[in-house]
């Protein structure tokens, strides 16, 4: 399906690895503390998060690795100010809105887009502190953004040509920027190392 496809969607019911000093695309902008909008943008992986409505986030992802990931609803994990939330299921829109799909994994396919609803319990929150994703043995830590700042995001990237042979085209004209963070997702041995690692 593709990226404008999916925002239709949404709107109906939404390369080179970066280190971990990476940057959001303003720097010199206060950070936010809590935000209903987040992304992660790097040359393998788009990932957008919205609160479209009080406890419906969506979230989107644009895949244009060469190689099939799974994406697990319960490694999209939501900060909230006093707990850690991991999603429960995705909801897939089917056409009626009354009868989603519910499951528990997708696969990102290479050069491809998708968009899915998130359940989990954080009630009916409007923002969160932070959001994350694993993806395979990477955690993927998405920069919270200010509304202008995301919807100026989604302009960009529902202009992306999956079907492009190479996307640094793309990149250069869109003037796509790396958002978020991408690093090594902590290894976990037993109860004693469960407080390790970053905090999503």
């Amino acid at each position: 399906m593709g990226y404008a496809a999916f925002f239709i969607l949404i709107l109906m019911g939404q390369g080179t690895p970066p280190g971990p000093a990476a940057k959001t695309q303003n720097e010199t902008a206060p950070a936010l503390e809590k935000s209903a909008y987040f992304a992660f943008v790097d040359r393998d992986y788009i990932f957008t998060f919205e609160v479209v409505a009080p406890g419906v986030p969506l979230l989107n992802f644009v895949s244009m690795a060469e190689e099939a990931k799974p994406l697990s609803a319960k490694v999209v994990r939501m900060a909230l100010e006093n707990r850690k939330v991991p999603g429960r299921l995705f909801l897939v829109d089917t056409g009626n809105p009354k009868e989603p799909l519910a499951l528990a994994s997708v696969t990102m396919r290479p050069r491809s887009s998708f968009g899915v609803r998130i359940t989990g319990d954080f009630g009916a929150e409007k923002e969160f502190t932070g959001v994350a994703v694993r993806v395979g043995s990477e955690d993927f830590h998405l920069a919270p953004l200010t509304s202008l700042a995301f919807e100026s995001l989604v302009l960009k990237v529902n202009r992306i040509n999956l079907g492009s042979p190479d996307f640094r085209d793309d990149w250069q004209a869109l003037k796509l920027e790396v958002l978020g963070t991408r690093e090594p997702a902590p290894r976990r041995q037993g109860a004693a190392s469960a407080g390790s690692g970053r905090g999503l």
